[in-house]
């Protein structure tokens, strides 16, 4: 069995509870949020036994959410590793204050306060930095060297895992709206709500393109399953990369219709 990519959005941040909110700094889940995260996890994660590692965005609202709906696993799984991998690499895509994460020794102080089980060994100074030279930076194209890389750090990942006896590994990433859409290569529908078209709590799941072995894929394609697509309610694979890059222009004039920051048009000389 090819191993599965459950991928997951957070659940409602307060920057997601009404207009004008993007200004809050790295926000919590709302009370909303935290119940849409203990729903997800009866409707669609009852079962976690064959969940091997729990992977979040380094941001409160993603490390909550993770927390909440893979308690079983990481609690009283005999597969699952009992801590979430924080990876700055799915960050989101903004610099929004809403988007940018916590100084990393604040996030170890929340962690701590909150007794979230987090591995932050990743997690160095710089990570929220989101200028325009930086490895974070809003530029689509910098976004699309990080996506590449999260996607080639999921595959070794997975192939570490095969290689010590897992044979059916299973990772659940939980990240962000915008970010999604530049993971996975799917743009279809992604102007449905604001700079997403992934509602909070959502989760798809997905395969490598060309299997995880293979090391003539330099971008370790992700594709949905066929089940995941008929979950909810979408007839035949993803759209090809042709009809993609027509969808990626679509959205971005979407996004900035929505009045939201368009990645693939931002000046140069941000600070």
């Amino acid at each position: 069995m090819s191993p599965i990519i459950h991928c997951i959005r957070h659940g409602q941040g307060f920057h997601n509870a009404g207009a004008g909110l993007y200004t809050l700094r790295d926000p919590h889940l709302t009370p909303l949020g935290e119940q849409q995260s203990e729903t997800l996890r009866v409707n669609s994660f009852l079962n976690q036994s064959q969940i091997s590692l729990v992977i979040a965005s380094p941001l409160c609202r993603t490390l909550h959410t993770a927390s909440l709906i893979f308690k079983p696993a990481l609690t009283s799984s005999d597969k699952c590793q009992p801590r979430i991998l924080a990876l700055p690499d799915i960050q989101e895509t903004s610099d929004d204050l809403c988007d940018i994460g916590s100084e990393p020794s604040q996030l170890q102080s929340t962690v701590t306060e909150r007794n979230w089980p987090i591995d932050l060994s990743l997690v160095k100074e710089g990570w929220n930095v989101k200028t325009s030279k930086s490895r974070y930076s809003p530029h689509s194209d910098a976004i699309a060297l990080r996506t590449r890389d999260a996607r080639l750090t999921l595959r070794q990942i997975v192939r570490d895992l095969v290689k010590n006896g897992d044979v059916d590994a299973q990772l659940a990433v939980v990240t962000h709206g915008s970010f999604l859409h530049f993971l996975t290569g799917d743009w279809e529908d992604s102007w449905l709500y604001p700079a997403t078209g992934w509602r909070n709590c959502e989760t798809r799941s997905y395969v490598f393109e060309r299997g995880f072995w293979d090391d003539g894929d330099k971008e370790a394609r992700l594709i949905e399953t066929k089940e995941s697509r008929l979950e909810r309610g979408k007839k035949g694979p993803m759209m090809g990369r042709e009809e993609q890059s027509a969808l990626f222009e679509f959205a971005m004039q979407e996004w900035e219709n929505q009045g939201l920051q368009r990645p693939d048009k931002i000046e140069d000389n941000l600070v």
